[in-house]
């Protein structure tokens, strides 16, 4: 089975559980009053549309490098994961909104045991699918997994300060508390975004996902390679795209230095995982010295 084939069936089973979980949290939030289960259930909704986003962007990833794209289409993964992070912030100012209106005007809530039920089981589903996502990202070297993991992830601190809350509201009577505890879910939920942005704006700026010396280290006790000049690398650390230039012999034959350029890519590639591209510039060692 092929990496991008893994890819879409985590995110097709993240994606049925995400939509089930924020279906229970809505209905619950909506027949309890609780603005902090309703906001944690629209949260996780973003969650399974976010999974949608994913696969289609994953898809168009997926496909071959063509005359429009030669070097593939994989940043259009990272641009999926780009607009992840910002419909949390999106998610994030809406509850906030709530939250200051639900400050203002403080509503009776009902709080029952089947609301405690639902939560601590939408709590498990979500713990579950943030730690096989992540999982999964890590295996596969996908950065929309790992993104998406994020994502989840945070919607186990939302769901596990929700139902704190709810103990509270139960105990006291104090229904401020639900505004406070959705505001502080604004705070977990804009982390997350951030964070995704942070990421994944590294790479679309084509920030290095190997430094040279990591590079250099890897290829520079190849047989025949008298120095390593230069490395720079692009793009993902899952599908990177690298440059090397390197000295060889004067003396040294056109299939030698194939040989040469063929062991390095075979190094890096059994090193790194996959690799999109790697291109090797040599030069005759003599040449380097006169320059």
């Amino acid at each position: 089975m092929t990496t991008g084939i893994q890819v879409r069936r985590v995110l097709i089973i993240t994606l049925f559980l995400n939509f089930g979980v924020a279906l229970g949290k809505i209905v619950v939030g909506l027949i309890s009053g609780v603005l902090a289960i309703t906001a944690d259930g629209f949260h996780s909704l973003t969650d399974g549309s976010s999974n949608v986003l994913a696969l289609v962007a994953h898809r168009i990833a997926s496909r071959p490098p063509d005359d429009d794209h030669p070097y593939g289409h994989g940043r259009y993964e990272t641009l999926a994961a780009m607009l992840i992070g910002i419909f949390l912030l999106l998610v994030a100012w809406e509850i906030i909104t709530g939250a200051m209106e639900r400050l203002s005007n403080p509503t009776e809530l009902s709080v029952t045991p089947l609301t405690f039920a639902v939560m601590l089981i939408t709590l498990c589903i979500n713990w579950g699918v943030s730690r096989y996502e992540r999982q999964a990202g890590y295996r596969l070297r996908s950065e929309l997994l790992l993104a998406d993991s994020k994502h989840t992830r945070a919607d186990v601190w939302v769901t596990s300060s929700v139902i704190i809350s709810m103990m509270l509201i139960g105990l006291t009577g104090w229904s401020w508390i639900d505004a406070v505890t959705a505001i502080i879910v604004v705070v977990l939920i804009g982390r997350a975004g951030l964070s995704i942005l942070k990421q994944n704006g590294r790479i679309l700026v084509d920030t290095a996902p190997y430094t040279p010396e990591q590079l250099m280290e890897i290829v520079s006790d190849i047989p025949q390679v008298v120095d390593v000049v230069r490395v720079r690398s692009r793009g993902t650390t899952d599908q990177p795209n690298i440059d090397i230039d390197i000295t060889l012999p004067a003396d040294m034959t056109i299939a030698d230095s194939a040989k040469v350029i063929s062991d390095i890519r075979q190094r890096l590639c059994d090193t790194l995982g996959d690799v999109q591209e790697v291109e090797v510039h040599f030069m005759p060692a003599e040449e380097t010295k006169t320059a």
